[in-house]
This record gives C-alpha cells, sequence and structure tokens, in this order.
C-alpha cells in the first residue's frame, strides 16, 4: 500500500523536480542532470520585460479575481446554504457549472462573447473569465463551511439585539473564515496558473505569465522558462501551504 502511494507521488512529483533542478544548470540549454551551477537564468528572468510584465499582470488579475470572488461567492454561498430548496440547488448548479465544462470550450465560447462585446484582449475580457473559472471553487469551500455552522448561533444573536447584517458579520463571517480563505488562494492560484481559457482571451495589450511561458518555450530552449517555472512552483506551494493551515487557525479560535 505505502510503495504504490509513494510511487504516485513520485510520479506527481518528478516532473517538478526536473524543473526545479534544470533551473541552476550552468548550460545554456536545459539539461537534466543539471551541468553545473548557476543562478544567472534567475538573473535573466528577472531583466526580461516580457516576463516581468506578465507576472505583474497576471499578479494584479489574480488579486482582483480574489477580491471580486469573496463580494460574490461568499454572499452567494450564505444565501443557498440559508435558504435550501429547488431555488438553492439551481443556483449551486449553475454556480458549479464551470467545473464541468472543457476549458477548450469554455475559452472558445468565452472568445466569442468577448469579441461581440468589444472586450476581446483586454484586462477587463480576462477578468470576466477568471472570475467565473475561480467563483466554483469558492462557492464549494465557502458552502462547506456554512453548512457546518450551526446557525442557531446567528439566531442566538440576533435575539440579543444585533441587526442581520452585524450578526454575519461579527458571528456567522468569522465561524467561516479559514473556508472563505481557503477558497480564496485556490481563487488566487487558478487565477494565476489559469493558461488554457486566457489563451483565448490574450492581446496585445494583455498577457498573462502562463501564456508567455506557453508562447516563450516553442522559440527558445535555454534554463530562462524553467527559472520562471520554479519562481511559479515556490509561490504555488506557499500558497497551498497556507490554505492547509487556515482551517485549522480557524478551529483553533
Amino acid at each position: 500500500m505505502w510503495a504504490t502511494v509513494l510511487a504516485v507521488l513520485a510520479f506527481i512529483v518528478a516532473p517538478l523536480a526536473v524543473v526545479v533542478a534544470s533551473s541552476f544548470t550552468a548550460t545554456g540549454y536545459l539539461a537534466f542532470p543539471p551541468e553545473g551551477f548557476s543562478l544567472e537564468w534567475y538573473g535573466a528572468a528577472a531583466r526580461n520585460s516580457t516576463f516581468v510584465d506578465s507576472f505583474l499582470t497576471s499578479l494584479q488579475l489574480a488579486l482582483a479575481v480574489a477580491a471580486i470572488c469573496a463580494l460574490v461567492s461568499i454572499p452567494a454561498s450564505y444565501a443557498i446554504a440559508r435558504h435550501p430548496g429547488r431555488t438553492a440547488t439551481l443556483l449551486e448548479q449553475v454556480f458549479l457549472s464551470p467545473l464541468m465544462l472543457p476549458a477548450v470550450v469554455f475559452g472558445l465560447g468565452l472568445l466569442f462573447v468577448l469579441s461581440a462585446l468589444g472586450y476581446r484582449g483586454t484586462f477587463v475580457g480576462g477578468l470576466l473569465g477568471h472570475v467565473i473559472i475561480a467563483s466554483p471553487f469558492v462557492i464549494r469551500s465557502v458552502l462547506a463551511g456554512f453548512r457546518d455552522m450551526d446557525p442557531h448561533l446567528e439566531d442566538a444573536a440576533m435575539s440579543l439585539g444585533a441587526s442581520r447584517l452585524r450578526a454575519f458579520l461579527t458571528v456567522t463571517l468569522p465561524s467561516v473564515l479559514g473556508s472563505a480563505m481557503s477558497g480564496l488562494v485556490f481563487a488566487f492560484v487558478i487565477s494565476f496558473d489559469e493558461a488554457v481559457v486566457t489563451l483565448f482571451l490574450t492581446g496585445p495589450s494583455f498577457e498573462t505569465l502562463p501564456v508567455t511561458i506557453f508562447t516563450y518555450v516553442q522559440y527558445s530552449n535555454d534554463p530562462t522558462i524553467a527559472a520562471v517555472s520554479t519562481v511559479l512552483i515556490a509561490i504555488s506551494f506557499v500558497l497551498v501551504a497556507l490554505t492547509m493551515r487556515s482551517p485549522k487557525d480557524s478551529d483553533d479560535r
């Protein structure tokens, strides 16, 4: 049993290990095992304005996606959890439907819609697409938190004179904060790393880092791309670690 688990983990981690190791090679081309040790490719990536600009675009986009998902998904999850029924079930299915669509099909459909609206190749168009992709993950996480919470806590707060809004802000929301933070971190990571759908949405004035990597690797074989990928891997690992800590911190409180 443990041998199978370790074999699966090794299979998952091996590609990441190859990329990280290749980023430190001293040669002018991707090589594994790396030949020598050098950090010059990280410097080359930092000096490459295309990588820097697309990184900043991805960062701004992911932060905006997380913020909008918080404003939309948390109230929607609260309404679905507190008013169960056919309408709530239908709304839940609508919000989660992007999870069931192939990314290529969704990206192509979004391309047609944004082209008709005049937002193709713009930050706003990318933001709209990423919010649709990321919001189901926030909905799932926050819904689980609301459904695990005892609704009588909010009723008790209102019976003591708190308004519904104050009870939500001071009792309900802190109780699901761990679930909400986990969902928002996932929304950030999903937006930051999204490539398939974003390929349909990019333009001369809007290009994210994953799309830049995809384009760069088609025409170049130097280890700069491995250095950039290693930075992305490190960011993802840090955010996932924070996500794993959030529910525990919430329980401790």
